[in-house]
């Protein structure tokens, strides 16, 4: 029995020596993890086509207008997926060729990347946090003209460039086979620019459209957005509000509205910062809680419109204005009055109707 106790230590004392200490175990795995994503992340490993120059995403195996969401053959990763990796991990500005990509672009939680695009058409774009334990998403540039079927969304983001977006209705090329969602810019945004933003549709209708509010909504309940900067939008057509806008520091050069109001607030979801009857109360353009900005050259045709009001200036603060330089209403219609509230913070120097 002694001699088996004795054996037993001896074992016991081998496989001791022979176990590296946990630190050390730790770090040797830190590292190898360290290079095997660098590996992993290298330009060279995902080349499936040399014909195409660095960061032209046909170089990876991504094609318009071709089934390409298929699996990278390197990274088990969706080839989207796989490219966004590499791009934001070697700062390479990726470029999306002109034609129809079936599938969203999904930028969320990225940080320091650059994308150029020739009129490349997706479902939707997106750059949002995904969740709390996620990093928020920063220092983002969308270069030239970009093609969206479904929404453009931007929640918790800092710094984001977009040169040139389309918003369209297509229900062939919406993956959902919905109408339009517009744009969504939403709580804890700082920094947005956007250069030229059109948006030719926004759809109503069934319970999927029950939080489309409007073309291009700015909210975000107790955090709304700050600095956003519009060079031009062009809003063709909306079933319910033109434009919502709340939060601090906006500037927007040139507003150019066509028609609006004229869907159905049938399964419509009640709008942060506002009451639960006056979301239904379509307007061109309704700024509600919104300080210190400045909007250039609003103009609206109110013919063939419907809703409420043409603009509703809603609740603000004249210490904190909203200054508009001029507005203008084309085929101005009575039964859609321009409505200041009384406690507006909207200063409007020059009101023309046409």
């Amino acid at each position: 029995m002694k001699n088996l106790y004795f054996f037993l230590g001896i074992l016991v004392l081998l496989l001791s020596c022979n176990e590296k200490p946990a630190s050390e175990k730790t770090n040797s795995d830190k590292k190898t993890a360290f290079k095997e994503t660098q590996k992993i992340l290298s330009e060279d490993a995902y080349i499936l086509n040399e014909n195409f120059p660095k960061g032209d995403v046909r170089r990876y195996g991504i094609f318009p207008d071709s089934a390409f969401t298929n699996t990278h053959p390197v990274s088990k990763k969706s080839k989207i997926t796989t490219v966004l990796d590499m791009a934001e991990a070697n700062k390479i500005e990726l470029f999306f060729p002109k034609g129809y990509y079936k599938t969203a672009l999904l930028l969320d939680s990225r940080k320091n990347i650059k994308l150029r695009f020739d009129k490349a058409e997706f479902d939707l774009v997106h750059i949002t946090q995904i969740s709390k334990n996620h990093i928020k998403p920063e220092n983002i540039e969308l270069k030239g003209a970009l093609i969206i079927y479904d929404r453009l969304g931007i929640t918790e983001a800092t710094n984001i460039k977009i040169d040139t977006v389309y918003l369209k209705s297509d229900i062939e090329k919406s993956i959902r086979r919905m109408r339009s969602r517009g744009s969504h810019i939403y709580h804890g945004c700082k920094n947005i620019k956007i250069k030229y933003l059109s948006i030719d549709d926004f759809g109503s209708g069934d319970n999927r459209y029950k939080n489309n509010h409007a073309s291009l909504a700015v909210d975000g309940w107790k955090n709304n957005p700050e600095n956003l900067h519009i060079q031009k939008l062009y809003i063709k057509s909306s079933d319910r509000h033109g434009i919502y806008l709340t939060g601090s520091n906006h500037k927007i050069d040139e507003i150019v509205i066509d028609q609006f109001g004229v869907g159905s607030s049938e399964g419509m979801s009640p709008m942060q910062d506002a009451s639960v009857v006056e979301h239904q109360l379509f307007s061109a353009i309704w700024i509600n809680r919104c300080y210190n900005s400045t909007i250039g050259d609003i103009t609206i045709n109110s013919k063939n419109s419907d809703g409420y009001f043409t603009t509703n200036f809603d609740e603000g603060d004249s210490l904190n204005p909203v200054k508009i330089r001029q507005l203008t209403v084309k085929n101005f219609d009575r039964t859609l009055p321009i409505r200041f509230a009384k406690n507006t913070g909207v200063m409007v120097e020059k009101i023309i109707k046409k």
